[in-house]
């Protein structure tokens, strides 16, 4: 009985450190899919949930702890991104909090970085993933191939067709405000 509660308390506390570790790669991952901070918190609650009572199940030879976490995280993004088209619910515009990376406030830099974003929120859900993995965490195609569980030459391929995709949007909206 007394191994098992040190056991217990010993599971809590490598809990504790584990959520300390990676909330930051949870929350940053999950506000860039979902585009919106209360949903990105509530992602991270509902992940770290999820990892609590799934950690007996994570096998170091299969893969990285981060390459774990984000697969849960990728996982219930798009199962958010799911429910909402079927609910049909519009989403909300959301600040971004304070606690994200710092962004230059001058008017040109936060316009590009807004645009950016909301081009990339434009791609498909598949697309969409792989630019977050690549150029906002700058993971290898390699570990963007084993979160996701495709290919490696899957990744290259729907990194370039976002790309294509990318620029068809911003050259869009660029030309769009020109006409404004």
């Amino acid at each position: 009985m007394f191994r098992r509660k040190a056991q217990k308390r010993a599971d809590h506390a490598y809990f504790a450190e584990l959520f300390e570790q990676y909330k930051n790669l949870v929350f940053k991952t999950a506000l860039l899919m979902l585009d919106n901070a209360e949903q990105a918190e509530e992602a991270l609650q509902e992940v770290f949930i999820l990892v609590y009572r799934s950690l007996h199940l994570y096998d170091p030879r299969k893969g990285a702890l981060t390459t774990w976490l984000y697969r849960i995280t990728i996982n219930y993004c798009l199962g958010q991104h799911r429910k909402q088209r079927l609910d049909c619910l519009p989403l909300e515009e959301e600040q971004l909090p304070e606690n994200c990376p710092p962004v230059e406030l001058n008017g040109s830099a936060f316009a590009e970085r807004e645009a950016m974003l909301q081009a990339i929120h434009q791609l498909g859900e598949k697309l969409q993933v792989v630019v977050i993995l690549r150029y906002y965490w700058e993971l290898p195609y390699a570990e963007i191939a084993e979160i996701l569980e495709i290919p490696n030459g899957t990744v290259k391929s729907r990194i370039d067709l976002a790309i294509r995709s990318l620029r068809k949007i911003v050259t869009a909206q660029a030309e769009a405000a020109d006409r404004s």
